[in-house]
């Protein structure tokens, strides 16, 4: 069972740390002059579709809101882990 959860958790914390990175990404390559393209934000984190309303936001409300985005990326990333971590369980130990 511990496992498992490990397993879930993993998946889980890929899931939250991933929108910052691609945050970070954008706002790096945007500071630099570059207009890299958001598909690959769109395809790892669909929820970040939210932060269309969050472009005339301060700081502190939009920090805020990409913890919101991350925590949902979180939850969508930890349901693949759950399966993954059924067929690790299926496996006899010998």
């Amino acid at each position: 069972m511990h496992k498992r959860l490990q397993i879930v958790g993993a998946f889980a914390s890929i899931g939250f740390i991933l929108p910052w990175m691609l945050v970070a990404f954008y706002a790096i390559a945007h500071g630099l002059g570059g207009n890299p393209s958001t598909k690959p934000l769109l395809y790892l984190c669909p929820s970040s579709i939210i932060s269309l309303g969050l472009d005339n936001a301060s700081l502190l409300i939009g920090l805020f809101g990409w913890l919101l985005i991350s925590i949902s990326n979180a939850i969508l990333y930890s349901i693949p882990g759950a399966v993954v971590s059924l067929f690790v369980g299926w496996r006899k130990s010998a």
